[in-house]
């Protein structure tokens, strides 16, 4: 682990130790005396403690009785001091400094310590329990107690365990994967241990075999697993499942339960090992650096990304393990499935929603669900590659995605003879009668015609002339344009007119149909200019008046002008 600088604050009312506990470590460091009302921030060698990937600053604080020190701002974990001997201490850890820290918006990990353990009678000094019976409560109310610790600062007793304890507590954090009062994983752990489940998941059939928990067990912690350690896992998740389902195979409840077993057991550095094995950071998002890379493809020339057979091959298996292992029908997937799918992501994602595709049912098929990818991939290549990374396939970005050729030449639009993922824009004055109806709201419309991906967008004219012309020109591949709509384009991409007459899929067939008479549907005139073209950016050649004084083949125009004078 690489290091990591740590700011340790100490907190609590005036009189309950907190400077007696830093002179105390300071003359611990450095075997002298040093006592002083309030201590700067002193940096701990590395040397002297438990973790030293921790750079460690530990902060003395003092405030007035209402109010909290500056210092917590900058604090990674806070140390809240009370006095053993004084019991007004330990009442106003709740009544007031965790009730302000919480309404302030503080929310790191607070170590509850109790001081003057030098000062208790013998007897008392046996009650173990002690520091549990103070913050059982504490930690019901407050989700950011994560546990409770004694220290005698003059006797220097138990002061380095206090320090070792909260660099645990930054380290492997326990409230992002654990709630203490609830004794449950949190939702966002049992996302994340989904996600690490699928990928070890080799063969697909939804549960680990003991080669694949040999797998995992070696690439994560380098370590080989024998029968009796197996055997020892699988006894210890039915102990908490109360159930003897993972005898044979372990089930991703299984992993679940054997981590939650963990965590109860103090073992929560093995789960953090895990979850930084595989790229979480503390907040269980993925490491940002993993979507970092970028294709190198010309967009203004028309260039194109589209999903890889790797990639559509890791879909289907996805697919297929859902259809066959829950669905009647063995072909389809239904909402509850699909979520399912998408369970492990977070973060915020555009991907389609079932009822984008047509024809809407309440299932969708293989062939659906790998064109929502497609279109998804074809608008936004580095969100869908994060999101693939979130479901549970492990894949390079450059193994993910194909670019394809240019379109701004001849030779470029014959090499691209293999795309499966097409964009029809649709450009209205105003958005009425059946595209009203049929887009109802959505961003995107997707279908499948002989096995190519459609995806339809709708525009108005403004819309149009922001998006289309200035930025979205390089994944237009045809335009319907609204008879009663002015707008114009002086770019080279075949114009069909819209007629709100004409059955609304009767004229994405038409579209589909034009497209694959020629190469992409361009005209033998069009067809001329880009064998003029020699890899020309388009716009240098073409002008809009020049464009308008052609027509395309097959009845479709370049322009609203041309197409009303054809009627």
């Amino acid at each position: 682990m690489k290091k990591r600088d740590f700011k340790l604050v100490v907190i609590g009312d005036s009189g309950v130790g907190k400077s007696s506990f830093v002179s105390a470590i300071i003359n611990q460091i450095s075997n002298k005396e040093c006592v002083q009302e309030k201590h700067p921030p002193i940096n701990i060698p590395l040397d002297v403690l438990n973790h030293p990937e921790c750079i460690t600053t530990l902060i003395d604080t003092k405030c007035a009785p209402h109010q909290l020190p500056e210092e917590v701002q900058v604090a990674d974990v806070i140390l809240l001091m009370y006095a053993i001997n004084d019991d007004g201490s330990s009442e106003r850890l709740k009544r007031f400094w965790l009730k302000e820290l919480r309404e302030k918006g503080y929310k790191q990990p607070v170590i509850i310590v109790g001081n003057k353990l030098d000062l208790l009678g013998q007897e008392e000094d046996k009650d173990y329990h002690r520091i549990f019976k103070v913050i059982k409560q504490l930690v019901k109310d407050f989700n950011s107690v994560e546990m409770g610790i004694e220290c005698s600062s003059s006797k220097k007793q138990g002061i380095y365990d206090v320090i070792n304890c909260a660099q645990r507590s930054f380290l492997y954090p326990l409230a992002p994967i654990y709630s203490i009062a609830d004794k449950s994983l949190t939702e966002g752990f049992r996302k994340a241990l989904t996600r690490i489940f699928r990928i070890c998941d080799r063969d697909g059939d939804g549960v680990w075999s003991d080669t694949e928990l040999e797998k995992f067990q070696k690439k994560v912690f380098k370590r080989q697993l024998d029968y009796s350690d197996i055997a020892g896992i699988k006894d210890m998740i039915e102990e908490e499942l109360h159930d003897n389902s993972n005898k044979r195979v372990i089930t991703l409840e299984g992993f679940i339960a054997l981590q939650k077993r963990g965590i109860e057991l103090m073992k929560i550095q093995i789960c953090w090992t895990i979850l930084r094995f595989f790229r979480y950071r503390d907040d269980l998002t993925l490491d940002e650096s993993m979507f970092t890379n970028e294709l190198i493809f010309d967009q203004d020339a028309g260039q194109t990304v589209e999903l890889s057979e790797i990639a559509l091959s890791k879909l289907r298996q996805i697919f297929e393990i859902r259809s066959n292992s829950q669905s009647q029908k063995g072909n389809t997937i239904n909402q509850k499935q699909f979520d399912d799918i998408f369970y492990p992501v977070m973060c915020r994602t555009n991907f389609p929603h079932l009822n984008q595709y047509y024809p809407q049912e309440q299932d969708i098929t293989l062939n659906q669900w790998l064109a929502m990818w497609n279109a998804f991939s074809f608008f936004n290549y580095k969100e869908a590659y994060k999101l693939l990374c979130y479901i549970g396939i492990e894949i390079k970005l450059s193994d993910t995605f194909k670019e394809q050729n240019r379109k701004d030449s001849w030779s470029s639009v014959q090499k691209n003879i293999d795309r499966k993922v097409f964009h029809i824009a649709i450009v209205t004055r105003i958005k009425h009668g059946q595209l009203e109806k049929q887009f109802a709201n959505l961003p995107l419309i997707i279908t499948t015609i002989q096995n190519k991906t459609y995806a339809i967008s709708l525009y108005d004219e403004m819309e149009a002339e922001q998006q289309i012309e200035k930025r979205r020109l390089s994944i237009i591949d045809f335009l319907l344009i609204d008879q009663n709509c002015n707008f114009e384009t002086a770019q080279l991409i075949p114009i069909f007119s819209y007629d709100d007459q004409v059955p609304f899929w009767t004229q994405i067939n038409k579209v589909n149909e034009i497209l694959h008479q020629n190469p992409f549907g361009y005209s033998d005139f069009q067809i001329q200019q880009l064998k003029k073209q020699n890899g020309l950016p388009i716009l240098e050649v073409f002008s809009v008046i020049s464009l308008l004084a052609f027509t395309l083949t097959g009845g479709y125009f370049l322009s609203k002008k041309i197409l009303q004078k054809n009627k």
